[in-house]
């Protein structure tokens, strides 16, 4: 868990459960389960990822299928010749992308038209040499076909523009081999981020031993995001088996998970966008090997790469085809569900915190969605939806508010029974709890109803700092990402602060400090009204500025919303005659003992 995550934890459990306390001071690495249907081989094998030629499984006892003649087993001679180098531009609704015939095939850009790059321009998600396809040659020697540059049959630098009126284009590339070929066929569609690879052996059956060959993903995503520490903080790789989500995070400088079994799908994650490979027939998966590297760049700066290779099973037949989906844009939770794959449970999946109060935050968001088609500013939504959760949990803030207020009036009886009792502790909670009953008053009423919003807290954390709804969403002036902190530039540097100001956790802090003065009634806890404002502004300053612009929001409707409670309240006097009673009874032995 990152340091900003345990940050924003802690804050929120500070705020939730002391805020009761401050206000009266002032006022007077997952694991499959044992029984998993998965088998995990905990070998680390994986090389740095410039290494293509890394061997990715042992030849097994198999060799050649019965009945096959002897073939020369170089591998230079299964080449038969190689392509020239081609490229293709296909643009869709949603992407445009770049492919050449060298590398066997590969992206050489892949841009999102919706989606901004944080200096400007789209988004280029592909890193080099991304998609992979390799077997075992009859010698034991991999076959790696991103070592030659493809055939295809489209001129160079041709452009194709898919829309409804052309829903569909289709590649082919292929590799001439010694009495057969490898052909890797896409299809992209003009609405989807995905499309197809169609993988195809012909007269290979000879060639391929094992019946097994590996399609993957190497090198990751790129980073796209300016704060790249944290987007590096989310990035992971991920397998989804039997209904079980496996990740694997790159803490050490090499590391590799591997699994049998049916593959659902294998991913690899940024903070916003994903790359994921989705066999057609996951009954035709032999398992799959997940892996990550982490390398210091300098003292500053590290990066992380991704990759995942899908064990699949060959058929020793004249013809062998797989079909697989590949999915290449947002961590979008709508998005996603709509490939029926089960997806989405990437989104807000990263940690534990995160999965606990997912389902909240799966409210929040549909929320935030229909809020912004009626109000096309994130900003906005973010006021109104802190002004609906203000009104949702007014009872409860009231509740809360007038027990603080009882036992307020209660702190003369309850000063005399502990001094009274402090030799005799049992006898003096005794006495406490018969006093709380006698007239009604629970001593936790003041912390229970806050307690209750505690999920709601969490769940808005969550979808303020980790959802891609937010992302690059402006608010006015210079907050341009509400996903970020809101820098404002100073034009000039100051000690400690830098070459801007982070305005939104200041206002908030401001707004503690107003809230705290119209509620105190105590001028000896002066002090505390402005160490935990200024402490919270600390806490919140690197913390994203939708998050700060809700907080803020929140603290303002609360000092109206207290001012109205003890509007309604009989100034000076508590909810029950009864603590009345005790009250006046109270002041009057205390005016006893003055005199």
């Amino acid at each position: 868990m990152d340091k900003k995550t345990i940050i924003g934890i802690v804050l929120i459990i500070i705020i939730t459960l002391l805020m009761p306390f401050y206000q009266r001071w002032i006022g007077g690495d997952q694991k499959p389960p044992a029984d998993s249907l998965l088998t995990r081989d905990t070998s680390l094998v994986l090389q740095p990822a410039a290494s293509d030629s890394q061997e990715i499984v042992e030849p097994g006892p198999e060799s050649v299928p019965d009945g096959s003649e002897e073939v020369d087993q170089s591998t230079d001679v299964l080449v038969q010749e190689a392509g020239p180098t081609k490229t293709i531009q296909i643009e869709n609704e949603v992407f445009t992308t770049v492919w050449s015939t060298a590398r066997g095939a590969n992206p050489l850009s892949w841009e999102l038209k919706n989606y901004q790059h944080y200096s400007g321009g789209p988004i280029n998600l592909i890193a080099d040499n991304a998609l992979i396809v390799n077997f075992l040659n009859v010698d034991g020697k991999e076959f790696n076909l991103n070592d030659y540059t493809l055939f295809a049959d489209y001129p160079d630098g041709q452009k194709v523009v898919l829309d409804a009126s052309n829903p569909q284009y289709e590649v082919k590339y292929y590799l001439p081999l010694k009495n057969g070929r490898v052909i890797k066929s896409l299809r992209f569609y003009y609405d989807h981020y995905s499309f197809d690879v169609i993988i195809s052996f012909e007269n290979l059956q000879n060639y391929i031993i094992n019946r097994r060959y590996f399609i993957g993903w190497e090198n990751g995503l790129k980073s796209s995001e300016k704060n790249v520490a944290d987007d590096l903080t989310y990035s992971r790789a991920y397998t989804y088996m039997a209904e079980e989500l496996i990740n694997l995070d790159a803490s050490d400088k090499y590391g590799e998970k591997d699994f049998n079994g049916r593959v659902d799908w294998a991913a690899v994650r940024t903070k916003y966008f994903l790359v994921s490979l989705i066999p057609t027939d996951a009954g035709r998966t032999n398992g799959v090997s997940i892996g990550g590297v982490k390398t210091k760049i300098n003292n500053q700066r590290e990066e992380k790469q991704y990759r995942f290779i899908i064990d699949s099973q060959y058929q020793p037949l004249p013809t062998h085809s797989d079909t697989f989906k590949v999915f290449l844009g947002p961590l979008d939770y709508y998005i996603l569900k709509d490939y029926g794959a089960d997806l989405q449970t990437l989104v807000m999946n990263k940690d534990w915190y995160e999965r606990l109060f997912r389902p909240i935050s799966l409210v929040i968001i549909p929320a935030f969605k229909f809020l912004y088609r009626f109000i096309p500013n994130y900003g906005l939504v973010i006021i109104i939806f802190s002004i609906l959760i203000k009104v949702l949990l007014h009872p409860l803030t009231k509740k809360s508010y007038q027990s603080m207020s009882e036992m307020q009036f209660l702190q003369p009886k309850m000063t005399e029974l502990r001094e009274k009792y402090k030799n005799e502790p049992q006898r003096m909670n005794s006495e406490l709890m018969k006093l709380y009953k006698e007239h009604g008053v629970n001593p936790l009423g003041g912390c229970l109803p806050m307690l209750l919003q505690m999920p709601v807290l969490f769940a808005l954390f969550i979808v303020f700092r980790s959802t891609i709804q937010l992302r690059h969403q402006p608010f006015v002036l210079w907050m341009k990402d509400l996903s970020a902190p809101d820098a404002l530039p100073l034009g000039t540097t100051l000690p400690l602060i830098g070459d801007n100001i982070h305005v939104l956790p200041v206002l908030m802090g401001i707004t503690m400090i107003w809230q705290s003065k119209v509620s105190m009634t105590d001028p000896k806890q002066k002090f505390m009204i402005y160490f935990m404002p200024i402490f919270m502004i600390f806490i919140f300053y690197s913390l994203p500025s939708g998050l700060n612009l809700y907080y803020a929001i929140f603290n303002i409707l609360s000092m109206a919303q207290t001012y109205f409670i003890k509007k309604k309240m009989h100034p000076g006097e508590p909810q029950s005659a009864g603590i009345a009673a005790v009250g006046s009874k109270g002041t009057a032995e205390s005016s006893k003992k003055k005199k």
